[in-house]
């Protein structure tokens, strides 16, 4: 076999065309259930809360049948043994949820109340270990991939002035680009703004957003902003640390520990290091040159921009771009042959996605936000 046939096999099978059947994760970032499942899962629900959970569960699996990666019957499946008392049953369907998808529905087990009386039951350290294995697990497998921000549903419109709600609906994700699959790696109720992964690769800092403040003539400020690391072999996540004030801007950088550089509303500026104690202020913030940056003002949102990755059996350029009808993309490429042999493709995130971020405007492409964005590539 000669070396030119092998280059080219190893071209075609990085970035995956397609999502490999079979393998862990999810096919898109926000995939809409298959519409026989949604039906069969309505079904169940109206047999639940009439109490006959042997007919419920059958609709349910029915559900899990007709498309697999709809969770949510798996979910409902566990909460109906709990209703009947069979917190056995209970705890294994519970246990596969966890180790099917880590994120989110390790969450949504811990917080769903009809599962809440498994922690009082003899099975519960079952589950609990479940769940330290599948953490690890996600982790692992997350941690193979290429990090960044997508919308799990159209986001909230932050149009026009005053106080207004940043319910973006955005998560971390991780793509794998020798499998193609996806991996949901935060659950924070949409309001991931943007990230940078340490020097190291271990850990993820990300900025949770609050409120964007909008007054004719003045700054767009940022208020109740908040920081959160992610231990990603583990999935261990760390307290949510409350940034002060409102702030026009701020960039954020993690060479060994995270940093912030924060603009005041006055013209002023901080600078602040994550330590033990929470937000600690410094005279800067660190001058290595990191690899990744996040830089979010409340003018735009984050600034998107791109990076190369390599990966064993080729190097990728992911770049954030908008389509011509506004819309966020994320777009890979392998740069020796994406010109010649159309090797491109835009990651599946039908409601936008961007890297290391996303910015707040969306619609037809706005000549300062596109400045931005070409002044901002890594």
């Amino acid at each position: 076999m000669s070396p030119a046939f092998l280059l080219a096999l190893v071209a075609a099978a990085c970035p995956a065309r397609a999502p490999a059947p079979g393998s862990p994760g999810v096919t898109a970032v926000a995939k809409l259930p298959a519409e026989e499942a949604m039906k069969q899962n309505a079904e169940g629900k109206r047999l639940y809360r009439q109490g006959r959970w042997a007919e419920a569960r059958a609709k349910y699996r029915a559900a899990l049948a007709a498309d697999p990666d709809f969770l949510d019957a798996q979910l409902n499946i566990a909460c109906s043994f709990s209703r009947e008392g069979r917190y056995g049953d209970a705890t294994d369907e519970a246990i596969k949820l966890v180790r099917a998808a880590y994120v989110p529905w390790q969450r949504e087990v811990r917080e769903a109340a009809d599962l809440g009386i498994l922690q009082d039951q003899t099975d519960y350290p079952r589950l609990v270990t479940a769940s330290s294995e599948a953490a690890a697990a996600w982790g692992e497998a997350v941690g193979k991939g290429i990090f960044f921000v997508a919308r799990t549903k159209p986001p909230v419109n932050v149009a026009g002035e005053g106080l207004l709600v940043l319910r973006r609906n955005q998560e971390i994700f991780s793509w794998n680009p020798e499998t193609g699959r996806y991996f949901q790696v935060t659950a924070e109720d949409g309001r991931v703004l943007g990230f940078v992964r340490s020097a190291d690769g271990r850990r993820l800092a990300y900025v949770l957003g609050g409120k964007l403040i909008r007054e004719r003539g003045k700054p767009e400020l940022l208020r109740e902003l908040s920081l959160r690391v992610l231990e990603i072999a583990t999935m261990a996540l760390g307290p949510n640390v409350a940034i002060p004030g409102d702030v026009v801007g701020l960039k954020l950088v993690f060479v060994t520990t995270p940093e912030l550089a924060v603009t005041e509303p006055g013209g002023g500026s901080r600078s602040y290091r994550l330590g033990s104690r929470g937000l600690e202020e410094v005279d800067s913030v660190d001058k290595t040159s990191p690899k990744d940056v996040l830089v979010i003002s409340g003018a735009l949102g984050a600034h998107s921009g791109g990076r190369q990755v390599k990966r064993a059996g080729c190097t990728l350029d992911v770049v954030t771009k908008q389509t011509p009808g506004g819309l966020w993309q994320i777009e890979v490429a392998i740069p020796s042959v994406a010109t010649r042999s159309g090797k491109s493709l835009a990651l599946d995130a039908r409601y936008g996605a961007g890297l290391p971020g996303l910015s707040f405007f969306d619609g037809p492409p706005r000549p300062k936000a596109a400045r931005a964005v070409q002044n901002d590539k890594k």
